[in-house]
């Protein structure tokens, strides 16, 4: 291990030691200042160069014990020049000086702390010691006989080079000729239907781990000769990291063109160049290389980049190179090539093409012997292309026996350790430090990028780059790419959740060059924790079991708790942490203590601290005396903060749910602050932001009503925060809905956003006219969403389209005197259109067509329908549409003008109310609501003009919500939109039926479809035409018909379908839907039988709210993993016969659940739950059929007493209960049980008190207690 050793200290390298160096001079005399840079010039050049020929000398030894020296010199340095930087922060803090002085040189502050001269004489007697040791490196550079010229250039982090490719092979390529072909196959094949019709492309991915050889296959592939006959235009781009869309197509034009591109700033030129380039051609082909893709990543700027790809014939295709399946679905991949391992023997012939290129060996017996240990190292190699080539690419150098010989002493490389080494030796040593930190975490931990940047940012790991205005964070995300693109993370991405992971073998490359530095405590066994650690990562329960060892780490920089510790924070801090004052990063995890001791104030050089995972929610005043702390993160329940948080001028992180600081305006480093309120108090003001100029991320500034007029707005200066990405501006205040307020146009003229912003929101303006800046055409540079939200007095939107030209999300919401949508941007993909009661689109066709008037207005029978569904879950279906449109007639009122009308809003309004007779409110609120929805009938088809809404055909989401759109104007709105995934359509009271087959059969792309509170829909028309459709939620549509399933009910539904508030009849699930996972059926009217057996795939049942249902057939022919029941008091025990839930069993009455256990063979799952249980006291009569049974959970019950024969649960393991108010003691507990969490139960949380609660001892023993607060993990 001497080699990882040696390896691991080289971070101790020229750039960290320069950087210390270099800080430090600015408390030293001016004769160390040039001692020091004399050493920066004469030695820290020469530093690589020295350690790699001690390397290979009998000098290794004194090496060694060199670089830990000055590594431990260094570490001691650090230490003191930072404790004597939190002293000049301390002055600072206490100092009285105005705000204006926040923003003065730093070095101001550093002068005046000469005073502490302490702390000064120990850091200079330190940097002597440090200079002293660097001396030392001229007299290993003579003992190595080096010459003084000699320098080797350190590698640098580049903060916007990415590694990049050509299309032009890099070297011959061994054992892929049959993936070749097979791709070749594929792009020189048929096209389909869809691609014949658009002339567009369809995609092929070639996906691998890194290092499998993709970028090799993909220019095999391009430099083909039959690709080249076929394709008269090719194009080659390297994506690399993250997508430009602006870039990107200019290096496509290039790559076809094979020329410079003229430097165009306009996209929208760009692309039409682009496209004008391929419709001259017959077909292309375009290589994406290195793509990476998350969820997270904008569809939508995919999307427009490859919109322009239209070529005069089929046929084209776009070739991806990728690590992870997950691809833009705008690339159109129709099919993904796994690269697999290659054949042996051409694995072998690749391994010698690189080791034995260069000058021809001459020595036909040195050939031989080489070839020989050639083929003992390609078996050795694991089949890795890269592997072969950095190890043979080394070896090729040296064509000496001994040393190809020795590669066969590195240990098993199948673990291609010689190759890894080699890839983390060419780090930058800053990166190196960072990925040696790595090691804290076990093997297959989840790294997210954002929270290790944090924590390397804290450690000092990440350097600032002077020469721009990139954060520490936005570096550190580079050092983090950098290692994603040298293959030492990986990315895996599951759904909209993605992390990277670290293989096995890097870890252990890790761990064993960090272990003197690093370690993790996760066995109980452990003895002994070597004393030069200074980072520790805890997996143990308890930390004070190993207090005899942790009080030796003196020099301890960090703590991390992977799991949660038993102890509680008195014995964490009082009895483990008091001496560790070097502290940087603590991040804990305990459920025992709601207090932080004061002791925290201690930890001087603390820059990190993670409480998100505790149940601490009182925090001690010497929290603001942590002058060095850049992250705070607290969890929910601690609401109140210390008043001088302020003091921490180097917050950067804020995590906290309460963002309300007395004079935030001091945090000048702060990233981010989710919400800012505005307060007509000292310390709260809107000029609080004048000096946040870091601010990133989104920020909603709320309250705006407290602000006085436009000098105090423009005192904000917003628009100087340009890494704000996402703004929200809102009024809070309702004092008439209609009331203009002169003051909002002046506050939101000088509330002027930055230029760069992506999203803006505004929310609550009371004024007719836009600010100028909402005028000016070209004012943003790349504006994607914008929306308004109650704004009262706005009739239009923004005049100017350029203004919105990059916008692809405009929502709109409650803004009732918006007339006409006269244009949409080209480039939209997410519209959203709610309580706009005068945006009326219909056709002037309908406007003539009586009958269709009539046809919505059938009352009797929407009566009748309306009366049946009232008595369901205690009218709150009804109530909740009724609630929503009656505010939609009270706007439409002001147009009608009508007296009658206002007097039956008055009865519905007094009818929402609780209280009063229930028959003669039902039948009075619906004949109310039945006139009032003649006389809106009457108003709109008595119009005379039609309105169309004309939506761009690249949408990819349409919700239209209480606005009106009748059926002829739906169906010539959606036809076309070709892109549409998910549509929504609620509240509308004019639809009768849903658009035909023919238009549904045109949305491929359909998934999610969900109508509510749609009263006079009669129909779903053809929507079981849409070929994509998955996820169906149908909800508050009293008068659709659901009978004859297999007419109406889409085949293939995949994923969900969702119907509440409904009327089903016995044959609504008729039709066989073969691959639909999960059916949910809430607050509806039905027949007492219900036909599910047929639904073979469904994993997922709810059967909530059905008075009616009595029997349920086929359950027992079901696997279903998580089943439902809730208020459906009729339900036979029968239909439970034979049946099995595989994980979970909700139920909200112990009767039903008493019944289902008598069913002969019913089995209850490991989960069992009571949700909205209205039972007073809960029994189970055959506790011993609940001994599957690990987890209970009693959530949102009015029940005041738990069984008590809990106790006979044999294998119960964890309780939980949540939001049960009435609940004042416990039963006696299974000996079995090893957690119980209780949250929102106040009279039983006080009873569980240690050590006086009643029920203290019935629970005492449990290893896991969460009493008063959830579970964190």
């Amino acid at each position: 291990m001497a080699d990882f050793a040696l390896t691991g200290l080289r971070w101790t390298a020229a750039p960290i030691v320069k950087e210390l160096l270099t800080k430090a001079s600015a408390y030293l005399s001016v004769d160390m200042v040039r001692e020091i840079q004399q050493l920066e010039a004469t030695v820290l050049p020469q530093f690589e160069l020295i350690i790699q020929a001690a390397q290979k000398s009998p000098h290794r030894g004194m090496l060694e014990a060199w670089l830990r020296r000055l590594k431990e010199a260094y570490y001691d340095a650090e230490d003191l020049l930072d404790e004597h930087e939190y002293y000049v922060l301390k002055a600072k803090a206490k100092s009285s000086s105005p705000a204006s002085t926040v923003m003065k040189p730093f070095h101001n502050a550093m002068s005046r702390a000469r005073n502490f001269l302490p702390q000064k004489r120990r850091l200079i007697s330190k940097m002597s010691e440090l200079k002293a040791i660097l001396t030392e490196a001229q007299q290993l550079r003579d003992l190595l006989s080096l010459p003084h010229g000699n320098t080797v250039e350190w590698p640098t982090v580049a903060a916007t080079v990415v590694p990049t490719t050509t299309s032009y092979p890099t070297s011959k390529v061994f054992g892929r000729d049959r993936d070749r072909d097979r791709i070749v196959d594929f792009l020189l094949g048929k096209t389909t239907t869809a691609e014949a019709s658009s002339a567009k492309y369809s995609g092929l991915a070639i996906v691998g781990i890194g290092g499998m050889g993709k970028s090799t296959i993909a220019q095999y592939v391009y430099n083909d000769e039959r690709i080249e006959k076929c394709f008269d235009v090719r194009m080659w781009i390297c994506i690399s990291r993250k997508l430009d869309v602006h870039r990107h197509t200019r290096e496509i034009i290039e790559s076809a063109k094979n020329g410079e591109c003229p430097r165009v700033d306009n996209l929208n030129t760009l692309q039409r160049k682009l496209s004008d380039i391929l419709q001259q051609s017959q077909k292309f082909l375009l290589v994406l290389d290195d793509v990476w893709f998350e969820k997270s990543d904008s569809e939508t700027e995919w999307a427009e980049f490859l919109a322009p790809l239209v070529s005069k014939q089929s046929g084209s295709k776009v070739l991806v190179t990728s690590r992870c399946e997950t691809l833009p679905a705008a690339v159109c991949c129709e099919q993904v090539v796994h690269l697999e391992n290659m054949d042996d023997t051409e694995f072998l012939n690749l391994f010698k093409h690189h080791a034995f290129s260069g000058a021809e060996i001459k020595d036909q017996l040195l050939r031989t012997k080489l070839e020989h240990t050639a083929e003992e190292i390609a078996k050795r190699l694991g089949q890795c292309p890269l592997a072969a080539k950095v190890m043979g690419s080394r070896l090729c150098r040296k064509k000496d026996i001994a040393e190809w010989k020795a590669a066969l002493k590195l240990g098993d490389l199948s673990h291609p350790f010689t190759s890894l080494l080699w890839s983390y030796e060419k780090l930058d040593p800053r990166l190196q430090r960072c990925f040696l930190y790595c090691s804290l975490f076990p093997k297959g931990h989840r790294y997210q990028s954002d929270e290790l940047v944090h924590l390397w940012v804290a450690e000092g790991f990440v350097g600032s780059c002077n020469w721009s205005r990139r954060t520490l964070e936005e570096i550190g995300m580079d050092y983090f790419n950098d290692m994603v693109s040298g293959s030492f993370f990986q990315l895996v991405s599951k759904g909209c959740y993605s992390y990277y992971t670290m293989h096995d073998i890097l870890h252990d490359l890790a761990e064993s060059l960090s272990r003197e530095d690093c370690f993790r405590l996760e066995d109980d066994n452990v003895t002994e924790i070597p004393c030069t650690v200074r980072h520790l990562s805890v997996r143990v329960e308890s930390m004070q079991k190993h207090k005899q060892i942790i009080y030796k780490l003196h020099h301890l920089r960090t703590v991390i708790c992977i799991d949660r510790l038993m102890d509680n924070a008195s014995i964490i801090f009082y009895q483990m942490l008091w001496n560790m004052k070097k502290l940087r990063v603590l991040s804990l995890s305990f459920a025992n203590s709601r207090k932080l001791p004061e002791s925290i104030g201690e930890l001087k050089h603390l820059r990190y601290l993670d409480l998100a995972r505790t149940s601490v929610s009182e925090l001690p005043r010497s929290l603001c005396t942590l002058y060095h702390l850049q992250l705070l993160s607290l969890n929910y329940m601690a609401e109140r903060l210390p008043d001088k948080l302020c003091n921490l001028s180097k917050l950067r992180h804020l995590r906290v749910n309460n963002n309300q600081i007395p004079n935030i305006g001091k945090l000048t480093s702060l990233q981010r602050i989710e919400i800012f309120s505005v307060q007509k108090k000292q310390g709260y003001e809107l000029q609080q932001l004048k000096y946040l100029n870091e601010l990133g991320g989104s920020l909603s500034v709320q309250n705006l009503e407290n602000v006085i007029g436009k000098d105090e707005a423009l005192e904000s200066k917003l628009y100087l925060k340009s890494r704000l990405k996402e703004l929200t501006l809102v009024w809070s205040s309702d004092n008439g809905m209609d009331a203009m307020d002169i003051l909002h146009l002046d506050i939101l003229e000088g509330l002027r956003p930055p230029p760069q912003l992506s999203k803006l929101t505004i929310e609550g303006y009371k004024s007719s006219t836009y600010p100028g800046w909402l005028l000016e055409r070209s004012y943003f540079e790349n504006l994607e969403s914008f929306e308004l939200n109650n704004c009262s007095l706005l009739a239009v939107l923004p005049p100017d389209t350029e203004l919105l030209r990059h916008c692809s999300r405009l929502h709109i919401k409650n803004v009732p005197k918006l007339k006409e949508l006269p244009y949409l941007p080209a480039g939209l993909t997410e519209l959203s259109i709610c309580r706009c009661p005068l945006l009326m689109f219909i056709t002037n066709k309908e406007l003539g067509q009586h009958d269709l008037r009539e046809n919505i207005m059938k009352a009797d029978d929407l009566s009748s329908k309306l009366a049946s569904m009232w008595e369901v879950d205690s009218r709150s279906h009804v109530t909740s549409v009724l609630s929503e449109d009656y505010s939609f007639l009270k706007q439409l009122m002001t147009l009608m003008m009508d007296d009658d009308i206002s007097k039956h809003l008055q009865i519905i309004e007094s009818g929402l109310e609780e209280g009063g007779d229930e028959v003669w409110m039902k039948e009075n609120i619906i004949k109310a609501w039945l006139f009032c929805h003649e006389q809106r009938i009457r108003f709109i088809y008595g119009r005379t003009m039609e309105m169309s809404l004309v939506l761009p055909s690249g949408l990819y989401k349409l919700s239209l919500s209480s606005c009106i759109i009748t059926d002829e104007a739906l169906a010539i709105c959606l036809s076309g939109l070709t892109s549409l995934r998910t549509l929504e359509l609620k509240y509308n009271m004019t639809l009768t039926t849903l658009p035909s087959e023919e238009a549904f059969q045109q949305m491929t792309k359909l998934k999610c479809f969900a109508i509510s509170g749609c009263w006079c829909l009669k129909s779903l028309g053809g929507l079981h035409a849409a070929p994509s459709l998955s996820a169906l939620d149908c909800w508050d549509c009293p008068s659709l018909e659901l009978a004859r399933g297999a007419e109406l009910m889409p085949l293939n539904l995949a994923s969900y379908l969702d119907i509440q508030g409904c009327i089903l009849a016995a044959d609504s699930f008729t039709n066989y839907v073969p691959d639909l996972k999960q059916l949910t059926i809430i607050n509806c009217r039905c027949s007492p039988s219900l036909s599910i057996g047929h639904l073979t795939s469904l994993e997922s049942l709810q059967l909530i709210g059905l008075p009616d249902l009595y029997f349920v057939e086929g359950l027992s022919s079901l696997h279903l993993k998580r089943l439902k029941l809730g208020d459906v008091a009729n339900l036979t025990a029968k239909c439970f016969s034979q049946f099995r839930v595989m994980e979970s069993l909700t139920v909200s009455s112990s009767v039903l659940l008493n019944q289902m256990l008598m069913a002969e063979g019913f089995m209850v799952p490991p989960n069992l739950e009571f949700l909205y249980c209205k039972e007073p006291s809960i029994l189970f009569e055959e506790p011993a059929n609940l001994s599957s049974v690990k987890c209970l959970n009693f959530s949102l019950c009015e029940t005041e007493s738990l069984p008590r024969n809990l106790k006979s649960l044999s294998s119960l393991e964890s309780l939980e209960i949540g939001f049960c108010p009435n609940i004042a003691s416990l039963p006696d507990l299974p000996s079995s049980l090893e957690r119980i969490t209780i949250w929102e139960c106040p009279v039983l949380k006080k009873n569980c008190q240690e050590p006086d609660g009643e029920s203290w001892p019935k629970i005492s023993r449990i290893r896991r207690k969460d009493i008063g607060f959830q579970y964190f993990i």
